[in-house]
């Protein structure tokens, strides 16, 4: 029989953090792997699991790689494409190797306590996003995250176990859950607005192709490492809208000669 007093108890921080956060394992190749997420999830109170497109069954083996999380396997949700998994989802967290260089900026990464102490002052939910074995996810998969993280190991061998990688994202991301999100947050659309208007000065002030995107991406990486408000974000979106106003209403040279010649 169902306690009462539990049914109409607020949910625990645990039960939160089960239901704000969506494991989505990105056309994963070894179906231990997949049980053995399913198995931390269980261990660090994530019940959403989504897999796109796999390369492989899940079956016996994954069922004993997963052990007391074999209902998280049972109700994972399996869909074609990575879009279909971001559906009505806030946040999204890519998880990336990250090399020496710094010119690549879609692998400028923050760590998993820092993305554990980014997410605590945030509401609304969450997809983390794990890549293939062989080759992690693509640049076009990443592109459509608004946080990058990357786990740091030995400089002589840096690759980790995506269910290791997993554990210890899950672990940290378990240690706020108690932590209570700020009333200031923006919204993703109020900051997706943002990095459009920027996007829109950037191609106004008629830069290179590839400069346009790389400041673009730079500009995405700055919001989403930092712990902006949405007082912040109406504060430099008026500006930046009076900037754009400007530009756009600003007579051209030609114009000018133009009307002269008249």
């Amino acid at each position: 029989m169902t306690d009462p007093a539990r049914t109409n108890a607020q949910p625990t921080p645990s039960e939160k953090l089960g239901k704000r956060f969506r494991v989505v394992l990105v056309e994963p190749e070894k179906e231990g792997n997949i049980g053995a997420i399913a198995r931390s999830m269980k261990n660090f109170g994530l019940t959403d699991l989504c897999i796109v497109s796999p390369k492989t069954s899940i079956g016996d083996e994954a069922y004993r790689y997963a052990t007391h999380g074999r209902e998280i396997l049972e109700k994972a949700q399996i869909v074609e494409n990575v879009s279909e998994a971001l559906e009505r989802i806030e946040h999204i967290v890519g998880t990336a190797i990250v090399g020496r260089s710094t010119r690549n900026l879609l692998r400028i990464a923050i760590n998993p306590a820092q993305l554990a102490s980014r997410l605590a002052g945030t509401s609304g939910p969450v997809a983390l996003l794990f890549g293939r074995e062989s080759s992690g996810l693509t640049n076009t998969e990443l592109e459509k995250c608004n946080i990058i993280v990357n786990i740091p190991a030995s400089e002589t061998y840096n690759v980790l176990n995506v269910a290791t990688a997993a554990s210890i994202l899950f672990y940290e991301l378990f240690k706020v859950r108690s932590v209570r999100s700020s009333s200031l947050e923006p919204s993703r659309q109020s900051l997706e607005r943002l990095a459009s208007t920027f996007a829109s000065l950037a191609d106004a002030a008629d830069l290179p192709a590839h400069r346009r995107r790389l400041a673009d991406r730079a500009f995405r990486n700055v919001l989403s490492k930092s712990f902006i408000s949405r007082r912040e974000v109406s504060l430099i979106m008026g500006v930046l809208r009076r900037i754009k106003d400007k530009t756009q209403s600003k007579p051209t040279e030609t114009t000018k000669e133009t009307r002269n010649q008249s």
